[in-house]
């Protein structure tokens, strides 16, 4: 039996924001990266594209004053729905990470799970760089997980690559993921096609909605490139959530810690 597949947006719609807290609502392995590079709390920390809140709110809790800006209006009231008084409340603004309108100084910067790669428009990371430095303070840190292109991705861009994943829910459902991934020839751009199948017990209609997005997917020379451009220096680099030394052309993971240059004073 069929069905139709319903289009969404990732940004606007409250159903993206079920599946995204299916997958990702207890998801903290990188948090273990981001403790061991930022400042002891109470320090103050603005994270870019927030989400529903999952890490802003193990910060919080760990005693960290956190501001999230996202632009998604549903993840945003999830976010606040989720607010209670045992984790230190992060604050959130709905946001654009390229216009960042915050005057704020900030001890740490954050940019979780890939988001910046999102920025798929001509000079989108550059300007979010751009911003981040002056809400910097003394001192201040980058922290970002990129997706970088393998050596594999590489020898097999064109060619469309099949994931899925299957999610039981309480009330007897699943939610079946699939992932459909392709990279545009001759560009640095990723596509993804990613469609939920909501499969229920006999008594409802089925469903299955469809997103479909794109990622950049620059190597690891050209976002040390990118750092540079906007004045910031890499610290360190891991290739994944165990802190293992990057490798290019092997981790598909980048976690980054970097640090504004700032000149010497006489």
């Amino acid at each position: 039996m069929g069905y139709d597949i319903q289009h969404d947006t990732i940004y606007t719609h409250d159903r993206y924001t079920y599946f995204y807290e299916l997958e990702l609502a207890d998801f903290l392995d990188d948090l273990p990266f981001y403790r061991k590079h930022l400042p002891e709390p109470p320090a103050t920390i603005l994270e870019l594209g927030c989400g529903t809140g999952r890490l802003g709110r193990a910060l919080a809790k760990a005693g960290y004053q956190v501001t999230g800006i996202d632009l998604s209006h549903p993840m945003l009231r999830q976010a606040l729905a989720k607010q209670s008084a045992d984790n230190g409340n992060p604050s959130y603004c709905c946001m654009d990470m390229t216009q960042i309108g915050l005057s704020n100084s900030f001890d740490a910067v954050i940019i979780p799970y890939n988001t910046i790669n999102l920025l798929t428009g001509a000079g989108e990371i550059d300007r979010c760089l751009q911003q981040i430095r002056p809400l910097l303070g003394k001192d201040g840190r980058l922290l970002m997980q990129l997706f970088v292109p393998t050596k594999e991705h590489a020898n097999r861009a064109e060619k469309k690559q099949f994931q899925f994943m299957i999610f039981d829910r309480p009330n007897g459902s699943k939610v079946i993921k699939e992932i459909l991934k392709w990279q545009e020839a001759d560009t640095t751009l990723i596509n993804l096609k990613e469609t939920f199948r909501i499969r229920y017990q006999p008594d409802k209609v089925n469903e299955d909605w469809q997103y479909d997005y794109q990622i950049l997917g620059i190597n690891y020379a050209a976002w040390l490139e990118k750092l540079a451009t906007a004045k910031f220096t890499v610290k360190a680099a891991y290739g994944d959530y165990q802190l293992t030394p990057f490798i290019a052309g092997e981790h598909a993971t980048l976690l980054l810690a970097a640090a504004e240059n700032r000149p010497c004073q006489p």
